[in-house]
Parts: C-alpha cells; structure tokens; sequence
C-alpha cells in the first residue's frame, strides 16, 4: 500500500513538473476551465455556490503557479548565464607570444575550490574568471600590462549627465572599461557628496577633491601607474605625473598589507589595484546580490584574490548595481550586473584602456 501511494505521489508530481514547463497562458487557461468546470459540478451536485471560494482559490493558484515559473525562469536564465560565461572563457585564447608578469597558478593554489579560467585578450589584456558554486561567486578580473606602447588610459573627460559604462566605452575605443562613481543615489542628477575625489582626464583637471578618506590611481603620461592611499591627501595638480587619475571609495590592499572594514559582507564589487612597480593595472568585478547566481564577494576575499595574482595595493570603487565590466572582443558588458533587470546603470565617471 506504502509503495502504491509513493507511486502515485511521483506520478502527481511528474504530471505536475511537465506542466508547469507549458507556456504561463496555457496554464492559467487550463485552471480557468478547472475552476469553471468545478463551479458547474459544486453548483448543479451539490445545489451551492461557491463562486466566493473558488476565487480565492483561484488566485492563490494563480500566484502560487506565476512564482514558480519565475523561479523556473531565474532557475534556466542563471543555468545560461554560468554556460555562456564558461564558454566565453574556455574558448580558444588569441595566438598571442608574451611573457606574463602574473601567476595564475597562484590563484589556483590559494583557492582549490575555484574555478579559474585565463584568457588573452591581445599583447597588453589578459581576463581571469574566477568561479566558485559553495557559495555561489562570479568574478572576473582584467591585467593590463601598462608596459605596452599602444597603452592608453582613459577617463570619463567631464561631469555630465549619468551615461552607461558601454557608451563611454564605444565613444573611446576602449578594448576593456569598468564602471567609475554613480554618486549619493541612482537618480540621474544626484550629488556625489562623500564620494568624490581626483578625478583627471588627459590632463584635465575635472575634480580634485582628495581627502584623507579617499584613496585613488594616478597614471603619467606614458600610463604608468601610482597608488595613493586614503589617508593621503594629495590635491596637486601635476600633469606629468597625474595625467590621469581616478578614485575610489576605500583601500582594501595597501603595500601587500590587507586592510579589514568592519560588517564586510559578500556583495557586488568593483576593485582596481596596481602592483608595486605601478606596471600592472588591475580590473576588477564581481556579481552579487544573486545568490543562485553569485552572491559577491567580501573587501578581504577580493584583496587576497587580487595579492594571489600580484597586486600590491588595491581600492574598492562604486559597487552594487553600478559594477559592471566591458570588453569590446567578447560583445560587450561580460558580467551580469546586480540590478534587478541585469541591466547596467548609468553613472557619472568611467575608466578604460584603449590601444
């Protein structure tokens, strides 16, 4: 008897699973009829009307079958997600010949549980993802070799109207871009307030703003780059060696040195750092606030990601919906960003490189 009911319990539910895969009208139409057909037999058999209760049983099954094909949906569109990201990164590397000045293996070692792709952009760009399912993280981070001739550092030229990191990206022929400020809140003409800095595009001053909050990543001319630390203020213009400049929110890897912040909990990050010669350039993004998808990072994992890989000093810029990373070679905005439409926010300054 046990069995026979287990049987019937599996078959309930199998019929129950192949339905919930027909299309979301097919269903609400079927329980339509249901329900109509129950409304005749209850009235013509039983001499009642029910009408009161089979609509409320109705819309709780209406909204209890809408909510699982939505998780259905999240279930399928998170399974692509991670199947694209792989392919996008296991596919074939471009035939390039160069020296890296960076072991990936290092990563390996110090994080067995991850997946770790590395691919070659071109001469200067290489992209390292890093995937790990207990908990769920996606992570991506690109090295540029700012050693390359064809180098050039770009920084969102003036203070305008929030516009999104793959237009600023296309508008400068940036071959990798992430995402910069977004400000006090997601409107479009919200202040920066606490969140400003240096920020200098080919030579042009836009803001110096630096206080001994704020940390951010100088670069001269030939885009070498420099590391100054939150608690330096330092508001002098040189165009030599400040060229450009872009800020950051807080210091999360100085001189080798992890910096803690208190209540630091996983979450969609957007890190930059630099090795100590100033040679290498570090772009970093994590996806977050999807834990089926990627839950995020802490300021401490990400610093020892980016330590493994050679960073020597290391900030944490906007974060959250803003971060988002692009790649011209691979189509476009490669991470999925943690607004809830998936889709990239508008902010007011953005850094790429281009060649």
């Amino acid at each position: 008897m046990g069995n026979a009911i287990n049987n019937l319990l599996d078959n309930l539910l199998s019929v129950l699973w192949r339905v919930l895969d027909l299309p979301l009208y097919s269903i609400v139409l079927g329980m339509a009829i249901g329900m109509f057909i129950l409304y005749l037999i209850t009235k013509k058999i039983l001499k009642r009307n029910p009408t009161k209760i089979l609509i409320v049983l109705a819309v709780i099954l209406v909204v209890l079958v809408i909510d699982k094909k939505l998780n259905n949906m999240r279930t399928e569109l998170t399974f692509m997600n991670n199947k694209i990201a792989e392919a996008k990164m296991s596919s074939s590397a471009v035939e390039v010949t160069k020296i890296k000045k960076f072991d990936v293996e290092k990563l390996r070692q110090q994080f067995p549980e991850a997946i770790v792709y590395d691919k070659t952009i071109n001469e200067a760009i290489d992209l390292v993802s890093y995937k790990t399912s207990t908990p769920n993280v996606m992570a991506y981070i690109s090295i540029i070799d700012l050693d390359y001739p064809n180098i050039k550092v770009k920084v969102t030229p003036e203070k305008k109207e929030k516009y999104l990191t793959s237009t600023f990206a296309k508008e400068h022929n940036c071959i990798v871009a992430i995402n910069g400020e977004a400000g006090l809140s997601m409107a479009m003409d919200c202040e920066l307030g606490e969140w400003s800095g240096n920020w200098i595009s080919d030579g042009k001053i836009v803001m110096m703003a630096d206080t001994d909050l704020r940390p951010f990543i100088g670069f001269d001319r030939r885009s070498k780059a420099f590391y100054s630390t939150d608690a330096e203020v330092d508001t002098i213009y040189d165009p030599n060696n400040k060229y450009n400049a872009i800020w950051g929110r807080f210091d999360i890897l100085v001189q080798n040195e992890l910096i803690l912040h208190e209540n630091d909990n996983p979450y969609a990050r957007t890190i930059m750092g630099t090795n100590k010669e100033g040679n290498l350039l570090y772009l970093m993004i994590v996806d977050g606030k999807r834990p089926d998808y990627s839950e995020g990072l802490t300021y401490e994992n990400c610093a020892k990601i980016l330590q493994a890989l050679g960073a020597y000093n290391a900030m944490a810029c906007d974060q959250g919906g803003s971060s988002c990373m692009y790649m011209e070679p691979m189509g476009g905005i490669i991470n999925r960003p943690a607004d809830s439409d998936g889709y990239e926010r508008p902010i007011y300054s953005h850094f790429g490189i281009a060649m």
